[in-house]
């Protein structure tokens, strides 16, 4: 599949050429809602996965620190403390919505990797000189993957490729 994508972060970007670009690419254009019922609820999964993999899952947790679960937002039994289930693994971000708070894990890009490379058989970017527009070719292992990108080939993207 070709397209073609505008940088959302302006001109001067320096898109990566590694195929977890590809990877982005897709996970971001299901994100924005591109062919988004096009996709089935697995693929959805996955690329929601993904998603969690480089910016850090969601620990859920109540006002004192105890951690709830991800779908009901009961307490988990037995009760712990979040901190102390996900200890080595918190980023030190955190948030509040919905009425309940949150504790966010560290990244796993090397989860996000071996993602890749099971999806992506095949990448290749060409960015224009401005540095803000970019023609890329994609090759998936499965076509369950760019079911979502057969009305829209081209996008806005914020990422760049770079794992942090």
């Amino acid at each position: 599949m070709e397209g073609q994508l505008t940088s959302r972060l302006g001109y001067g970007i320096e898109f990566h050429r590694g195929p977890e670009f590809g990877l982005q690419l897709l996970m971001d254009t299901w994100f924005q809602g591109y062919g988004a019922s096009e996709i089935d609820k697995g693929t959805a999964d996955e690329f929601e996965e993904c998603f969690e993999f480089i910016l850090g899952k969601k620990a859920w947790t109540d006002e004192d620190g105890y951690l709830l679960d991800a779908a009901t937002k009961e307490p988990v039994q037995p009760k712990v403390k979040a901190a102390e289930f996900y200890a080595g693994r918190l980023d030190p971000s955190s948030g509040f919505t919905d009425g309940h708070h949150y504790l966010v894990l560290q990244p796993r890009n090397d989860e996000f990797l071996k993602r890749t490379a099971l999806i992506i058989a095949a990448f290749d970017i060409d960015p224009a000189e401005d540095g803000e527009h970019a023609d890329f070719a994609i090759e998936v292992t499965d076509p369950k993957y760019l079911a979502h990108m057969e009305k829209n080939r081209y996008f806005q993207t914020a990422f760049t490729g770079r794992l942090d």
